[in-house]
């Protein structure tokens, strides 16, 4: 049995790596096919993506190249540096392609990019194909933010990059860089770029340092690091200039008010076994598991190596980057504890500056990508281990234990399977595919609801350009994506002063409602027309019509350039506000939409 088993391995170990990549390439296309088949009808998390980053992009591409550094249909008109977005070559796709078409293409580059970083990285550290495949396609499915285009999934490409460049000649390197490039220029230097370059910066000491056999090609990598550098530069000068430059602005993130967690062991575990904001990765089956082989492997492997089994060696050094990679979280969450615990929350508060607006906690964007290095590594090494009880012991019934750790691999990969599926925008999407007419979740078509605002704009009959407006219980991305100007937004650094200005716009309604006067006052971020009925609502559908009074500073809006307030909901007081409906009864275009009530200042 031993010899028909080498022979069939022979052949496996030739071809296993193409065909379980070509195989992993038709996993992540199941994922994708939604997206390409319903179109706007697919489901879309709504968190940073319908609400944020999609008109962020069409807005910065419309602008990039026109109006120098302002973008004049956000927030009254803001500098560019107001919009960030996560990826330089995302401008050119939407600035290219009709909004959709541009998504599709970037969340196709963005997914293919994780799994083939994956898929790499495991080839790197693993001998074991399965493994890469089943992380790398699980890794494609985690509900990643693909307009954050390569800050979070980017990474194993990177470890990978780092790792191959650390080893190779000069006359090799050649195509990695290429590759480096193209991470570099899909990533931010305010998220994933400080990282990239302060992790390889302190590599290439600590290399320098300890590395006395010269076994690293540090060259290659203090390169790597000055393409990183120079790259993060030229794609985020613009908020360089406005946070370090001659004409710095005030930014509104001066009167931030940090919230520290008075539970410290509850965001450790949250850490661990589901993640940070935007890094999600459902981790805590591999994080369990992973501790039980970091003690019994050491204690397997001293058995096997009384009887010298030739695996010892290969177990062994999985096993090291297992510690590694596995300590790297532990110790990326620690950081994140320590970060934000009370004492340090508060002297960042006393310090001020970049110090307190500086989200150094924002490295546990990592972790996902040294979590599918642990998943693995554990299936690389729970296969080793079966292969010794295959392979080495010659009775049946020592081989009955090789059953053992295959078993152990089958429920890894399947449990964590569905806590992916779970999490997964195909989750919902599948759904939809099937149950197309009962099943209801956000989608772009909804969401947006291009057709209800074409409607509006035709009623209105003015060029938007001339005009801006507000919205009232429905995001101000929807009129942003429809080609409005606002006097509204969402933006994690604008002027202070425009914060005060828009404030006057509110002041009554947020002295009524504690909740959305400290969630504007003490971070900002959402310079949103509050109103105390409604809280932080701003996603109302027709279903949720109700009628309502507010206490605007009407003058002030105008004085802003806000002739026009889109409410999801009918302001009962209008009259007296000095607003009018430019209709009687609220715009809706299906049971489903928004009913718009548009009012004119007058």
């Amino acid at each position: 049995m031993n010899s028909k088993y080498k022979e069939l391995k022979l052949k496996y170990d030739k071809y296993k790596w193409p065909i379980w990549f070509i195989a992993g390439i038709l996993v992540v296309l199941v994922f994708l096919i939604p997206y390409y088949v319903l179109r706007e009808n697919a489901y879309f998390m709504i968190h940073d993506e319908l609400d944020d980053g999609i008109f962020k992009y069409m807005l910065y591409a419309k602008n990039f190249g026109n109006n120098g550094s302002f973008i004049p249909e956000f927030m009254g008109g803001q500098n560019r540096y107001t919009i960030t977005i996560s990826t330089f070559w995302g401008i050119f796709l939407y600035k290219t392609f009709a909004p959709y078409a541009a998504f599709a293409i970037m969340l196709t580059i963005v997914v293919f990019t994780g799994y083939t970083g994956v898929y790499l990285l495991g080839k790197e550290i693993s001998d074991n194909a399965f493994a890469s495949f089943a992380a790398a396609c699980l890794f494609s499915y985690l509900p990643f933010k693909s307009m954050f285009g390569l800050n979070i999934v980017g990474f194993p490409l990177l470890i990978y990059l780092l790792i191959k460049l650390g080893k190779v000649h000069r006359e090799k390197y050649w195509l990695y860089f290429i590759i480096l490039i193209y991470y570099a220029f899909g990533t931010t230097l305010a998220w994933a770029g400080f990282m990239s370059i302060g992790f390889l910066t302190l590599a290439i000491i600590g290399f320098a340092i300890f590395d006395r056999h010269h076994n690293v090609y540090i060259g290659n990598l203090v390169v790597a690091d000055i393409i990183l550098i120079a790259i993060q530069i030229f794609t985020s000068w613009d908020l360089i200039k406005s946070t370090i430059g001659p004409a710095k602005v005030i930014s509104h993130r001066e009167e931030l008010i940090l919230n520290s967690y008075d539970n410290i062991w509850a965001l450790f575990k949250e850490m661990m076994y589901i993640g940070g904001s935007h890094s999600e990765c459902c981790s805590k089956v591999i994080a369990l598991s992973a501790i039980v082989l970091l003690i019994g492997v050491p204690i397997l492997v001293h058995f096997m190596s009384k009887v010298q089994i030739d695996n010892v060696l290969k177990i062994n050094t999985k096993y090291k980057l297992l510690c590694i990679f596995y300590g790297a979280n532990v110790l990326n969450a620690l950081f994140t504890c320590f970060y934000c615990s009370e004492p340090i929350v508060a002297l960042r508060q006393n310090i001020g500056g970049i110090f307190k607006t500086f989200q150094a906690n924002r490295i546990y964007w990592l972790m996902p990508a040294c979590w599918m290095a642990v998943l693995i590594l554990e299936i690389a090494i729970l296969w080793d281990i079966a292969e010794v009880f295959i392979v080495e012991f010659i009775f049946k019934k020592q081989r009955f234990f090789a059953a053992f750790p295959c078993v152990v691999i089958i429920a890894l990969v399947l449990i964590y399977t569905r806590n992916v599926y779970l999490s997964s925008p195909f989750y919902h999407n599948i759904r939809l595919m099937v149950f197309p007419d009962t099943y209801h979740v956000e989608t772009w078509r909804k969401y947006y609801a291009e057709d209800l605002y074409a409607e509006i704009d035709e009623a209105i009959g003015r060029d938007k350009s001339t005009y801006r407006v507000a919205s009232i219980g429905v995001n101000p991305a929807v009129a942003l994506f429809n080609g409005f100007y606002t006097v509204d937004g969402y933006s994690t650094d604008y002027p202070l002063e425009y914060k005060h200005r828009f404030r006057k716009i509110i002041e009554n309604e947020l002295a009524k409602n504690d909740s959305n006067r400290g969630y504007f006052d003490n971070w900002g971020n959402r310079c949103f027309v509050y109103t105390a009925d409604l809280g932080n609502r701003f996603d109302i559908y027709r279903g949720e019509n109700t009628e309502i009074n507010v206490d605007l500073n009407v003058d002030t809006l105008k004085e802003m350039g806000g002739e026009y307030i889109f409410s999801a909901v009918k302001i009962a007081n209008a009259e007296s506000l000095g607003l009018e409906s430019i209709s009687d009864t609220p715009f809706i275009k299906d049971a489903d939409s928004y009913g718009i009530w548009v009012y004119e200042v007058k």
